[in-house]
């Protein structure tokens, strides 16, 4: 990145701070201003850690992890956005590996927050790129078949569950008064929040095994869940994958 575009990136922040701070910045533009906000401090890190990723030299890529936040995972290459990753990477713009130099790539909740079908394809494809060929990647996610099917049956018990588990320590709490509120918060989370990232895409099973056979693995099923390397806090609600290069 040139000086002169970084100049250019900090003008635009300062811009968009000004705008945010002027009385009458409308509702509608504020949101989007805090997502662009969001989206400058990604790109930042983007670029820094692309210049960093340039300088490290014998990295072992045999075991990948992506995506994991602050849950990091020991003897994996971990891959995100934002710290404490060993690479920080925007990996909408896919994965900073060589072809074939992998065996194993494990990410959870990751997916459901990025672009539906621009992003979630081209993670798919370069997941099956960095592979070797019997490389395998576990994919995990939220499960939208079963929040649907619980809000058909208006399976109170299912609900109360998801309450505790997802949303009882968060400040939205007063706005979930039906069942309705809380399969749009899992298809959507919490947008325009400080913390918190939105959903932009839901999955099934069905749309798992579509998503990565497309992208040319041979083999896709269910993921018996392993505490030993997933988020022991995931499990419920969730769906993992395992597809086979």
């Amino acid at each position: 990145m040139s000086n002169l575009d970084s100049d250019k990136v900090k003008e635009l922040k300062c811009l968009v701070r000004a705008i945010l701070e002027f009385n009458k910045t409308t509702h509608g533009m504020g949101r989007a201003l805090r997502n662009l906000t969001k989206e400058i401090g990604l790109y930042e890190n983007h670029i820094k850690g692309a210049r960093d990723l340039s300088k490290k030299k014998n990295l072992d890529t045999t075991k990948i992890q992506i995506g994991g936040g602050s849950h990091t995972l020991r003897d994996y290459l971990n891959i995100d956005i934002v710290p404490p990753a060993d690479i920080i990477y925007d990996l909408r713009e896919g994965i900073p590996l060589k072809d074939e130099s992998s065996e194993f790539i494990f990410t959870e909740h990751f997916l459901e927050h990025i672009d539906y079908p621009t992003s979630t394809k081209k993670f798919a494809k370069e997941c099956f790129r960095v592979l070797k060929k019997g490389g395998r990647v576990v994919v995990g996610v939220p499960d939208g078949e079963q929040v649907i099917k619980a809000y058909v049956k208006k399976d109170k018990r299912f609900f109360d569950e998801m309450l505790k588990r997802w949303y009882s320590k968060r400040d939205c709490l007063e706005h979930f008064n039906t069942y309705i509120d809380l399969v749009n918060y899992h298809f959507r989370d919490q947008d325009d929040d400080k913390k918190y990232n939105p959903h932009f895409w839901s999955y099934d099973f069905e749309k798992l095994v579509s998503l990565f056979k497309d992208a040319g693995f041979s083999e896709v099923k269910k993921w018996k869940f392993d505490s030993s390397i997933a988020n022991s806090k995931r499990w419920w609600g969730s769906i993992y994958i395992i597809a086979t290069k």
